[in-house]
């Protein structure tokens, strides 16, 4: 059976829609051996996974996941699929804590880093908090901060007979393009950052099918998976489960100075919780804390909270200038270890 569609994808043929589920269903069954699940993964990316194909497998892996079952009303998620090789400093966690700020709930789904320094989960460790909660604990930070960080392992233990073949591979997969999909909440707004234009266009294609409210997925055109300060940024907006093409967005239209790419650079964990801790405190640099701001401008759009662009961009400024962006995050470490 799953020879099949090997011999399929090895032609450059698309499966049904029913097909891929069916062969990521043999495969989160633990049914497949390794090399085969690699075989997969690396005939689907030679081939070009289709629209049809990603949404077959983003059911297939929700289906799979164990549920965080909170209120999800107005909750945003704001996290990138990686693979963009940026070295920039863990921006979208930054801005978990400006959204959270602005009176806007996070329910951030991410992982340890795969290619970068520092993933979501290591720089929320080096920060003092305990990111690796189970779905109880979760549920609890939640009700009780507003925000919750879920750590993909613990989340989708189907993953564990994907894992080996990613490793194997050391290339982006589809799997890279499904992460920000397989949020365990459910959550109806997300912001989700790709590591290209056509990526971007793909995901938001995939968000309408699922019947997500609203949604950004984006790509720089320096190549990062955020908004960015040092280019114009392609934006997909999806709305009332409806997508168009991208708009090329300037920063400068909202009123944000232009920045060198070199000023957005990161390290490791310990370097990006200093500036982390910097921007919540209103002592990073400038181009440091503007493109957070720009970037949680974002997330409280479309969350709903705001009525436009620019209101959403104040909002996340005054997040940090008032010092509620810094007790979001004393509040996130704080309640995370008492969790734990």
């Amino acid at each position: 059976m799953f020879t099949y569609f090997l011999e399929k994808i090895s032609v450059s043929e698309d499966l049904t829609p029913e097909e891929a589920a069916n062969a990521l269903q043999l495969i989160v069954d633990g049914d497949i051996s390794n090399e085969e699940v690699a075989a997969f993964l690396l005939g689907m990316r030679m081939k070009g996974e289709s629209v049809q194909e990603l949404t077959a497998f983003v059911k297939v892996m929700r289906e799979a996941s164990t549920p965080v079952v909170v209120d999800t009303l107005g909750a945003v998620d704001l996290c990138g699929t990686g693979g963009d090789k940026s070295g920039t400093f863990n921006i979208s966690t930054a801005a978990m804590f400006v959204v959270a700020g602005a009176g806007v709930p996070v329910l951030k789904h991410g992982n340890k880093s795969v290619s970068s320094k520092s993933g979501s989960y290591d720089v929320l460790e080096t920060l003092g908090a305990v990111p690796n909660l189970e779905k109880e604990k979760v549920e609890k930070m939640f009700e009780q901060t507003g925000m919750a960080f879920m750590f993909a392992p613990n989340f989708h233990p189907a993953m564990k007979y994907v894992m080996p073949a990613r490793r194997s591979l050391k290339i982006r997969t589809f799997f890279n393009m499904l992460g920000p999909l397989l949020n365990p909440a459910s959550v109806r707004h997300q912001v989700v950052g790709a590591f290209s234009k056509e990526a971007a266009g793909m995901m938001i294609q995939i968000l309408a099918n699922l019947e997500t409210d609203t949604a950004f997925t984006l790509n720089a055109h320096d190549g990062l998976d955020e908004v960015s300060l040092s280019s114009p940024t392609e934006i997909f907006e999806l709305k009332s489960s409806m997508s168009r093409g991208s708009t090329t967005f300037d920063p400068g239209l909202l009123g944000f100075e232009k920045v060198d790419f070199k000023e957005l650079l990161g390290g490791d964990a310990a370097h990006n919780a200093s500036i982390i801790t910097n921007i919540v405190s209103g002592s990073a640099s400038h181009a440091q804390q503007k493109i957070v701001e720009l970037n949680a401008a974002f997330g409280i759009y479309v969350s709903g909270r705001a009525e436009s662009l620019e209101d959403a961009a104040e909002m996340a400024s005054e997040s940090i200038s008032s010092g509620r962006a810094k007790e979001k995050l004393n509040l996130f470490v704080e309640t995370s270890r008492r969790l734990a």
